[in-house]
């Protein structure tokens, strides 16, 4: 499965949290968001006019002053971030619905009729729930892949702006450097990992392809 555009630029770090603050504070302005989302004015800018232009929020002016708020698309699509991020940070014990019992799906080829299998080598999300949202596989190693998937994208967003804005290798580094204990972290469940699991392959594949990525932006390879 490939995410569009569109549905990349919702996955990025900033634009989830600026969705989430939207959410919360229900009317706002640029300024506030950009503060509270630790991004500069002009970065925040160009992510409301993005959202803006998918429908996720629209603009009311009061006088000369230009308020944000969520559009009906935009509050329930945070309304879930929101759902899932309390379910992340939720220390309770998750059971699968009674009766539930995980099978490998089969795929219909629309242009053929042949069935081909999702490869498991692919770290992805399923196919959108009835309610329109992407929802995650419910396999335990997602988890794990969703925090690989995570990081790469935090890091990312960090080293495109702080490149945009012409930052020096001493901010680069203090911008990027508390990741380093995330990183680690995700390498000792890494290494907890079964090898006869066929999945620990592919997630040890993209642990590995995450530490380059980072020694990368911090200019240590």
């Amino acid at each position: 499965m490939k995410l569009s555009d569109s549905e990349k630029f919702l996955i990025h770090e900033k634009t989830f949290l600026a969705l989430l603050f939207i959410y919360q504070k229900e009317v706002t302005y640029i300024s506030e968001v950009s503060a509270n989302i630790d991004s500069t004015f002009s970065h925040t800018n160009k992510i409301i006019k993005r959202l803006e232009e998918l429908g996720y929020i629209s603009s009311v002016f009061e006088g000369r002053t230009r308020f944000l708020q969520l559009t009906p698309h935009g509050y329930y699509y945070a309304k879930y971030l929101e759902s899932a991020f309390e379910t992340c940070r939720s220390e309770e014990i998750f059971e699968f619905p009674e009766g539930y019992v995980p099978t490998r799906k089969e795929e219909e080829n629309e242009n053929n009729g042949d069935q081909s299998a999702q490869s498991t080598s692919s770290i992805h999300f399923e196919n959108k729930s009835d309610s329109g949202f992407e929802k995650s596989p419910p396999i335990e190693t997602h988890t794990l892949a969703g925090r690989i998937q995570l990081f790469c994208l935090r890091i990312q967003e960090i080293y495109e702006e702080q490149t945009e804005a012409g930052a020096d290798t001493k901010t680069l580094l203090q911008k990027l450097g508390p990741y380093d204990r995330e990183l680690k972290m995700i390498g000792r469940e890494i290494e907890k990992l079964d090898p006869s699991d066929p999945s620990a392959f592919v997630l040890t594949s993209a642990y590995r392809a995450a530490e380059m990525q980072y020694k990368f932006y911090l200019g240590k390879e």
